[in-house]
């Protein structure tokens, strides 16, 4: 045989081997990573309970104010009551002070109207008196007569003429105080149409005995308690209108 063809000997193929087998080493397949273990049935109910628990648990969210509780002024019979009513109408509603600033302005010039009507009245008496004089002085002068009786200027038919006319601006002094009471109530405005079953009639006697109040009669007031009330509030308005 040829060298070429001669066998390599055991030492030489050893020693290829021993070279090669830190390779083979690290070139063994990784073992593949182990998957997450699933959950335990009671693992699972602790996750659920938690859950619904925060599912349930009740908002800490702040629950509304109620509001405020309104009072209707046509029920207010108490002075400080309604005090407190009016300065929160004014504060509230700007356009208050400026209706009655106009009713203060139209009752003045229907009162100084009134006034001067009156005033005029008696100037025509007294000139119709003394003219009525002259004329009588005339006619005696003359021989003449006096027609008695059908003068109108005798002292009882000047009274009757002038009381005449008082009962007429009274008539329109309450025409007017009614037409002012209602818009008073429509601003708002306590003691001013308030509720009639809250009202005791003029000339009823409370039933009273030693201080006791009738269960019928809590909450109620009389006529002139609320007559005077009504003029305390409309100063109160005036002084508000002056400022």
């Amino acid at each position: 045989m040829s060298s070429n063809n001669q066998t390599p000997d055991l030492a030489s193929i050893l020693k290829t081997l021993a070279s090669l087998a830190p390779q083979a080493q690290q070139q063994q397949v990784q073992p593949p990573p182990q998957p997450h273990p699933l959950p335990t049935p009671f693992h699972a109910e602790q996750v659920w309970q938690q859950s619904l628990a925060q599912a349930t648990q009740p908002s800490h969210t702040p629950a509304p104010s109620a509001a405020p509780k309104v009072v209707d002024p046509a029920t207010i019979i108490e002075w400080s009551a309604g005090l407190r009513c009016v300065m929160k109408q004014v504060a509230k509603h700007e356009s208050i002070l400026q209706d009655v600033r106009r009713m203060i302005k139209v009752q003045h010039e229907h009162e100084e109207q009134w006034w001067e009507g009156r005033k005029a009245l008696i100037e025509r008496q007294k000139a119709r008196k003394e003219g009525q004089k002259k004329l009588d002085d005339v006619l005696k002068a003359v021989g003449g007569s006096t027609a008695a009786g059908t003068s109108n200027t005798s002292p009882e038919e000047l009274e009757k003429e002038l009381e005449t006319f008082d009962m007429k601006v009274y008539k329109a002094q309450m025409q007017m105080v009614k037409e002012m009471s209602t818009k008073l109530r429509s601003l708002g405005v306590p003691f001013f149409g308030i509720k009639v079953d809250l009202v005791r009639p003029a000339g009823k006697e409370s039933s009273r005995t030693e201080g006791s109040v009738a269960p019928e009669e809590k909450g109620m007031i009389d006529e002139v308690e609320l007559v005077r009330l009504q003029r305390k509030m409309l100063a109160i308005l005036e002084d508000l209108c002056n400022d």
